[in-house]
């Protein structure tokens, strides 16, 4: 990849062999890998870019409203991070993440590897995304959620019908691999997902739901005993 710093961003930290467009802000003790790009402009300003001369890199940055970046930050090579999106500090991501424009993430949040922010996504504080979720339009995800592998969210329940309703995860809910979120659905407050489960309802807090359709199995403090007495058992 061809290393390219727009001359209207501000780096405090550190910059591989990165594309960093636009008016994108970079606080101190980040560190961009090589093969990312931060600021890339929304779709409707490239067909522009397109329509009226050559596309280039110069011109991109041109358009780009850039990007935020907060401090001590790791964004690992293949991101792509698009304008107006907004990153707290001390974020990780894995590789080859998506962050599309407007999304939102905030302070000490994990974002594995192959995640896919796809549309305006806010993700709070304290948040572990494991590798390959999916997140659409709307999605938005409060603090200290954990996020096990390959969960899908959804977001129209009739596609491809344009009339979008987004998940809304509280705080310190559990979703486990696999699972399918169904549009629209609230999981509450320290609600846990069963691995392979599909959700068509609403979750109450401290509920522990699982099974295809979800239903209710136990309580969150049941789990939670359940979790403690697997960590302290011996080795088999």
């Amino acid at each position: 990849m061809t290393r390219f710093i727009s001359c209207n961003a501000i780096i405090n930290g550190v910059v591989g062999d990165a594309i960093i467009l636009g008016k994108t802000e970079i606080a101190d003790g980040t560190i961009i890998e090589g093969n990312v790009i931060i600021g890339h402009p929304i779709e409707r300003k490239m067909k522009i870019i397109r329509a009226v001369g050559e596309f280039s890199l110069e011109e991109s940055s041109k358009v780009s409203n850039g990007v935020r970046i907060g401090r001590e930050c790791i964004i690992r090579s293949g991101t792509v991070i698009y304008e107006d999106a907004v990153i707290g500090s001390h974020v990780r991501t894995g590789h080859n993440v998506l962050i599309r424009e407007g999304s939102t993430i905030g302070d000490n949040s994990l974002i594995g590897t192959g995640v896919i922010l796809d549309g305006t996504v806010r993700i709070g504080n304290d948040v572990k995304i494991q590798s390959n979720v999916y997140l659409p339009h709307l999605t938005v995800i409060e603090d200290d959620v954990f996020i096990a592998p390959n969960v899908c969210f959804t977001n129209d329940p009739y596609p491809p019908s344009g009339r979008l309703i987004g998940v809304k995860v509280e705080d310190e809910a559990i979703i486990c691999a696999n699972a399918t979120i169904l549009p629209g659905i609230h999981i509450g407050r320290r609600a846990v997902i069963g691995a392979g489960s599909v959700v068509t309802k609403d979750v109450p807090d401290n509920t522990v739901v699982f099974g295809n359709p979800a239903r209710s199995r136990m309580t969150r403090e049941e789990y939670d005993r359940r979790r403690r007495k697997w960590q302290i058992a011996k080795d088999f």
